[in-house]
């Protein structure tokens, strides 16, 4: 009995030891709120140029330290109002399904969250050595298409996929 006594405080502390503290933060100059773990910060530029080249570069990017766990914000200067946004679902899902043929899809659809209409796209696409499980969110701000990233690397997915929808959860416009 002691044994397992000592077999469940372990598991418990294992347990907490690996959850991310996540905490408030603002993106996109205010426009955006949202929880991210405590420990993720703007990407190191030398990681930024590697994984982004310039033309398809987001607005803002945040990372662990290994810039192996990213959550990216893309406003982009595509224009769509908020009554656009399940059109441009349509259009944007299409599009990845052309792009990621081979991807697994696991979420495709428009949902509302705290008050405001996200198209929702996850899926699991191929990378050169690993499979990237993706969580994007896509809605209007300032009349304009904004794209919110979860990614996370398959191997790192069973601790990070709990902690980025709960991040994904969080999104809020102001």
């Amino acid at each position: 009995m002691k044994f397992l006594n000592i077999f469940i405080a372990l598991l418990l502390f294992t347990s907490f030891a690996h959850a991310e503290n996540l905490v408030p933060r603002n993106a996109l100059n205010g426009k955006v709120s949202l929880l991210t773990p405590e420990n993720f910060g703007p990407m190191p530029q030398d990681i930024l140029e590697l994984k982004y080249p310039s033309s398809r570069r987001p607005t803002e990017v945040l990372s662990d330290t290994t810039g192996g766990v990213t959550l990216a914000f893309n406003h982009t200067k595509n224009q769509m109002t908020p009554h656009q946004i399940k059109e441009a679902h349509a259009s944007i899902s299409q599009m990845f399904h052309n792009l990621y043929p081979s991807a697994q899809w696991l979420r495709d659809e428009t949902i509302t969250q705290n008050g405001q209409v996200f198209m929702v796209l996850e899926l699991i696409t191929p990378a050169i050595d690993t499979q990237i499980h993706n969580i994007m969110y896509g809605t209007s701000v300032d009349n304009r298409l904004l794209l919110v990233s979860f990614n996370t690397t398959i191997e790192q997915s069973a601790h990070w996929l709990p902690v980025g929808n709960k991040i994904m959860e969080s999104l809020t416009i102001k």
